[in-house]
């Protein structure tokens, strides 16, 4: 087992074994932190994702953003690569590949200049992510220099240093349900 895989391994872990009461304590925690800031306050377009598991539960934040006229869509995976489709309700999302739950192909988003809220196994204090090792997000990010990343995680998934490639592009932010910076 290589050393991401290892890393991969032990966050996955952590993350699993929050309780329930867990998971939706501290993804309010994170909803919040995400509405107040600043960065999301000024989006207009916002690319955001379905949880999967106990990952950050988002959809309060999603919510907020249809109430504030904010356009907002969703990633559906084809082969090696994900496009965003934008929905205004989650009723227009179905499960799909690896089990999340995916938009319908109706409206494409393809836009260069939103918010994008994007999960992660693990991040550093460096706001250096590590994925789930498929490359979806480095390889969408890599055309869209003017996205602004924010990553999404509880604080028991942020490291202080991860190892990190050339293509594994940092966030400009990361929120928990601590803090956002």
């Amino acid at each position: 087992m290589t050393e991401k895989q290892q890393i991969r391994k032990k966050y996955k872990t952590l993350r699993n074994e929050m309780s329930s009461d867990e998971v939706r304590e501290k993804s309010d925690q994170i909803c919040k932190n995400i509405i107040s800031s600043e960065v999301f306050q000024k989006a207009e377009k916002i690319l955001a994702y379905a949880p999967l598991g106990n990952e950050a539960d988002i959809r309060f934040a999603i919510e907020a953003g249809w109430k504030q006229n904010k356009r907002i869509a969703f990633p559906k995976v084809f082969g090696d690569t994900m496009k965003y489709f934008e929905v205004s309700d989650f009723s227009e999302l179905e499960e799909g590949t690896f089990h999340v739950m995916e938009p319908k192909e109706e409206r494409p988003a393809d836009w260069a200049d939103a918010l994008v809220l994007v999960p992660g196994v693990a991040f550093d204090r460096k706001k250096k992510r590590m994925g789930y090792g498929k490359g979806y997000y480095d390889r969408y990010f890599a055309g869209k220099a003017d996205c602004v990343k924010l990553g999404i995680a509880y604080e028991l998934q942020v490291a202080e240093q991860l190892p990190t490639e050339e293509n594994d592009l940092p966030m400009e932010y990361l929120v928990t349900e601590k803090s956002l910076w």
